[in-house]
């Protein structure tokens, strides 16, 4: 076992030996007190700064240590830990007891030479005892607030306060963000960065502590529990304020100040900007102010425009509206200045100019060269073709305009929906222009048209073929398939999804693979001869089913899989309430090969057809099961079960893909049906519990064997008869008639066996109505003569118990009447045993919860019932649990915010 022992009595010391490791000081201590530091030497005569060795088991360390003025002790060893190690503690303990007594605070004279050997450690007994630190006012602050001596946490954190405020007065400076962080906060920003944390120095070091405890506040960081004694900030506040309203207007002043700041004034006018179309190229031109005629725009003032561009920032405030646009349009992202020329037959020229033509808003500002705007045709330009008659001669393919005469010279052809032709003067719509250049007629020799090639690209540009070409082609239509197959997500996991791959074939092509890119031919596909014509006839490649693909995958939400080169659609509960539907939305052209559990969505539902089984559940109540006949009988009974409970949704059956159950009932059947509760789309395998009154309709004798319908006819004319009973002698008051029909309602409910809600308006006499009830209850003759009839429960609010006792008193003083006051479960029963009726609240009946379950009571009676309006609440759990032979519900506001409440009711 390790002796106690003591560190150090110097302040500096413990503060820089709190950071040490407990084992670390332990054994320096050891080391220490066996005379372990070999050597010690002293750096300076006089100074503060030592060098030390230090012997552990055969190996020696070499050891530093410095005392700073200001940061109090620090050192290094030579051994792995390099800091806060054993070797420095023992080091250290050594250098306190040979240079520094503990009321010095500077080194004594050396006992002997630089160098010193191991001498006896002086006694700490008979050092001088003096406080751990030194006066000042926050120590003298918190001693006087503790009443006693701090402990060493709070004395450690006075101690770093206190050489912060001498450092503070010496330096005169701020303090630093690792100043703080040593307190132990985490502040934003650099350690070295300093804090403003006063508007003049501290005075003392419990003022530089009511400066940071403020600064903490304000970042709401908390202060240590022992600080907060000494900590009024109310002493600094008046100066603290006035510092903080300094700053700000100050600040005010200096941002008003740069607004308020003369600027030079500056003459801005917007300029206008038109595109004039010439023979070669398209070229900007400018004017400012509008009034002035346009000129070409050159390089230079392009730049300058450029540049007050930039100066403004707010988006093309240098141009009116309009021309901002096509200065944004022309403008090069990777040059300072616009294009001031836009050449046709320069590929980014191009694409700009296909912007502008498109934008309506800039008609007026797309002009031909004597300045006038740019027609825009609304008659579309075509293609016409002129027809060889023998294969020696040249079929003639030219643009013509509408009316069938020649195009003008087309300056520009530009693709998009719809290509654009641009002339000199006019732009004009038109088909999709050909590869063959702008040509204003090209020839072609009849046997090089007279090809698959040669009518496909007729057939693209929306050219009509000559009779004598047209009975010599016929339309071939490009074969799309969609291949859906079921895999897992990842090999050996369980979860499924669907590969979706959609393939197009061509006879003279190699396959076509459809894809996040769009179609592209597949690596290594070879041509297809299956659609080959036999006939000798030119094919004419239809594409239109494969138009049609990118909507349907993107109707079908499927993702991408680039490195598997398939759409993948994952396998959820809703899968098929998608897939089916988009099944049912496929072309004819378009054939979907599913693999065999896919393929069963495609096949027609399961027809069943339904008969009852019935058995008694209890009094009155009977459990009507579905029976479900289906004429496919591979299906288990299970499954089966699986399908009835599915209510005519999709279900995945294993292997053999998914089913659906639709039942053979035609509208007049649905609506017997509906007549006693039963609805075809909500059929189950679970049995549906109906009353005996609900059964005496003519669609369930249909339905039910014969000697059970006449039972239970029977039954429900005994429930129809009326219950008038007289009132109980034991009931000492005079009812009103409407309180006599109360009765006679809850004598009926009860001869039924059913239960009831009281909704009576507060003040009507539910409760008398209640008692009248209860003592009715008691004179009827039980089915068992020897049982006594059980104990009766009134749950009710705290406020109406009193009511409760008081009323049963008086009107039915028989009756004995329990008033529960919290008790444990287990007095309840001997309760049960004295009393007729037990009175509790709500909070008193979850308190008894679940022992109260298990009790049977004549009748269980709710007041105020709408506290169990809310079904998820642990009361109302509490309260279905109640065991008895009647149940009756007594609420003045049955419906308090929406239906649900009356069906928690009931």
């Amino acid at each position: 076992m390790v002796p106690s022992y003591t560190l150090t009595d110097d302040p500096e010391a413990q503060i820089y030996l709190s950071d040490f490791p407990a084992k670390a000081t332990r054994t320096g201590w050891e080391l220490h007190q066996k005379g372990a530091v070999v050597q010690l030497i002293q750096a300076v005569k006089g100074g503060s700064s030592f060098r030390a060795v230090v012997k552990e088991g055969t190996i020696h360390y070499p050891c530093n240590l410095h005392q700073d003025p200001t940061f109090g002790w620090e050192g290094s060893c030579d051994c792995l830990a390099g800091e806060n190690c054993a070797h420095l503690c023992a080091a250290l303990l050594t250098v306190l007891d040979r240079y520094f007594d503990s009321n010095e605070t500077t080194p004594r004279r050396k006992v002997s030479g630089t160098a010193m050997g191991p001498s006896s450690p002086v006694s700490r007994s008979s050092r001088k005892v003096t406080p751990l630190e030194p006066t000042s006012p926050l120590m003298d602050r918190l001693l006087q607030s503790r009443g006693s001596k701090p402990g060493r946490p709070a004395l450690t954190y006075v101690r770093r306060l206190q050489a912060l405020f001498r450092r503070v007065s010496t330096t005169n400076g701020p303090l630093m963000v690792n100043d703080l962080t040593a307190l132990g906060y985490t502040i934003q920003g650099y350690a070295w960065d300093p804090l403003i944390l006063w508007p003049k120095a501290p005075s003392s070091d419990h003022e530089l502590w009511l400066f940071i405890a403020w600064a903490l506040r304000d970042r709401r960081l908390e202060i240590p529990e022992f600080m907060a004694d000494v900590t009024d900030l109310s002493m600094i506040e008046p100066v603290m304020k006035q510092w903080h309203r300094d700053k700000e207007v100050a600040q005010w002043t200096r941002s008003l100040e740069l607004t308020a700041r003369e600027k030079p004034p500056q003459v801005h006018q917007p300029a206008d900007l038109r595109l004039v179309i010439r023979a070669k190229n398209a070229s900007l031109q400018w004017r400012t102010p509008p009034a002035e005629s346009f000129k070409d725009l050159k390089p230079t003032q392009s730049r300058r425009l450029a540049q007050e561009d930039d100066v403004h920032r707010v988006g093309c405030s240098s141009f009116l509206p309009e021309a901002g646009i096509l200065w944004l349009c022309c403008r090069d992202p990777y040059d300072e200045h616009a294009r001031t020329e836009l050449g046709y037959d320069d590929a980014e020229s191009r694409g700009i100019l296909n912007q502008l033509l498109r934008l309506p808003g800039l008609s007026e500002r797309i002009v031909t060269e004597t300045g006038q705007p740019l027609v825009r045709s609304t008659e579309p330009l075509r293609y016409s073709l002129t027809p060889a008659q023998t294969m020696e001669e040249n079929y003639g393919l030219r643009l013509v305009q509408s009316d069938g005469s020649p195009a003008p010279e087309i300056l520009l052809a530009l693709p998009g929906n719809p290509p654009l032709y641009l002339t000199a003067d006019t732009l004009f719509e038109g088909p999709k222009p050909h590869p063959f250049g702008l040509l204003k007629e090209i020839s072609i020799p009849a046997p090089a048209l007279e090809t698959q090639a040669g009518v496909n690209l007729i057939a693209e540009l929306g050219v009509s073929l000559p009779p004598r070409l047209a009975e010599r082609t016929r339309r071939v239509l490009v074969q799309v398939k969609i291949y859906c197959d079921l895999k897992p997500t990842y090999p050996g996991s369980s979860r499924e999804q669907v590969c979706i791959r959609v393939i197009a074939e061509q006879f003279d092509r190699a396959s076509e693979r459809f894809g996040a890119d769009g179609w592209r031919p597949q690596s290594g596909a070879r041509p297809t001869t299956s659609s080959l014509p036999k006939d000798g006839l030119i094919p004419i490649i239809d594409r239109s089913s494969q138009l049609q693909i990118p909507r349907l995958i993107e109707s079908l939400e499927a993702k991408w899989v680039p490195y598997q080169n398939y759409w993948e659609l994952r396998l959820t509960k809703t899968f098929p309430d998608v897939f089916i539907p988009w099944l049912a939305s496929m072309p004819p052209e378009i054939e979907v090969l599913l693999d065999p559990e896919l393929a069963s969505l495609r096949s027609a539902s399961l027809s069943g057809t339904v008969r009852l089984e019935i058995a008694e559940s209890e009094v009155d109540w009977f459990d009507l099961q579905v029976v479900l006949d289906v004429a496919e009988t591979e299906l288990t009974p299970d499954e089966l079960k699986l399908l009835l409970n599915a209510k005519g949704r999709y279900v995945r059956l294993g292997k053999k893909g998914w089913r659906r159950l639709q039942f053979d009932l035609s509208p007049e059947e649905e609506e017997q049906m509906a007549r006693i509760g039963l609805d075809a789309r909500d059929f189950s395998a679970e049995p549906q519990r109906l009353h005996a009154l609900q059964l005496t309709d003519e669609t369930a004798a249909k339905l039910l064997p014969p000697q059970q319908v006449e039972k239970i006819q029977r039954r429900a004319g005994e429930l129809k008869a009326r219950v008038a009973p007289k009132l109980p002698a034991a009931i000492r008051a005079e009812l009103r008639p409407y309180q006599i029909e109360g009765f006679h309602f809850l004598a009926y409910l009860a001869s039924n066996h059913f239960g009831g809600v009281l909704a009576d308006d507060m003040g009507l006499g539910k409760t008398l109505q209640t008692l009248t009830w209860l003592a009715w209850l008691r004179s009827q003759k039980p089915a068992d003569k020897d049982r006594s009839p059980q104990p009766s429960l009134v749950v009710c609010p705290k406020s109406v118990m009193d009511n409760w006792e008081t009323e049963a008193g008086r009107f039915l003083p028989s009756l004995r009447v329990r008033r529960w006051q919290g008790e444990d479960a287990k007095e309840l029963a001997e309760a049960r045993g004295q009393f007729d009726l037990i009175v509790m609240n709500y909070s008193q009946l979850r308190a008894l919860s679940p022992e109260i379950a298990a009790m049977r009571w004549q009748a269980t009676i709710l007041d105020e019932a709408q506290y169990i309006k809310n079904p998820d609440s642990q009361t109302a759990q509490v309260a279905r649990a109640l065991k008895a032979d009647h149940r009756l519900a007594l609420t003045g506001t049955p419906i308090e915010n929406r239906l649900l409440d009356l069906w928690s009711i009931l």
